[in-house]
């Protein structure tokens, strides 16, 4: 179906040349505003399971892509996708370098994975996570994904984000130095925010 914009989907079709599933993964981790390190009762909008409600929390990372093959193979009947491993529940990048490469390693060991795409906070983008990341982004697609919500600083405070614009900004220049895919995360019609506001965070990010 034609769409007036150009969609994720069809720029992955175009990169791998069939379709590609993201496997929504949980690697076991916390995050600095549920731990109590900035808070500890998460972003307004998040759910109990860090926003990664379909992934297999518990399970192993290879049982985790197993249900995720299992899942996508009906929905998509007829093909046979391949499959980007997203680590999407809670702070993907919160944990020592050591336990996130071994679990990043992990993913990737499975030849139908063709990349990784990491949700995560601006603010846990420290320079050993970037070197690691850096260093993965040679070896496989990567993505970075990351939660600005709303460019508004008073909504932003409203959904307890925990940061502000200038600690995305820095985040999204250092990822772009490694050139590192970046995705950012938003979301319209926040608590008293204008037309107005949303297209303003669309001029921001742009």
């Amino acid at each position: 179906m034609n769409k007036p914009y150009y969609s994720f989907d069809a720029a992955y079709k175009k990169r791998f040349g069939k379709k590609v599933a993201k496997i929504s993964l949980d690697g076991g981790f916390t995050c600095p505003n549920r731990d109590g390190t900035l808070d500890t009762r998460g972003c307004l909008f998040c759910s109990q399971k860090g926003s990664g409600d379909f992934a297999a929390a518990g399970s192993s990372i290879e049982a985790q892509i197993a249900q995720g093959k299992y899942q996508t193979a009906k929905k998509w009947q007829g093909h046979s996708p391949c499959y980007i491993a997203y680590f999407q529940a809670f702070t993907n990048t919160y944990a020592p370098v050591k336990v996130l490469k071994k679990l990043y390693e992990q993913a990737l060991s499975f030849p139908e994975i063709v990349g990784l795409s990491i949700a995560t906070r601006p603010d846990c983008l420290q320079k050993d996570v970037l070197s690691l990341l850096s260093e993965l982004n040679h070896k496989t697609a990567l993505c970075v994904e990351l939660g600005l919500q709303t460019a508004n600083e008073a909504s932003a405070l409203f959904i307890r984000r925990g940061y502000d614009n200038t600690v995305f900004e820095k985040a999204v220049f250092a990822l772009a130095q490694k050139n590192i895919e970046t995705v950012v995360h938003i979301i319209l019609g926040l608590p008293n925010e204008t037309k107005q506001d949303m297209l303003s965070t669309i001029d921001y990010i742009n």
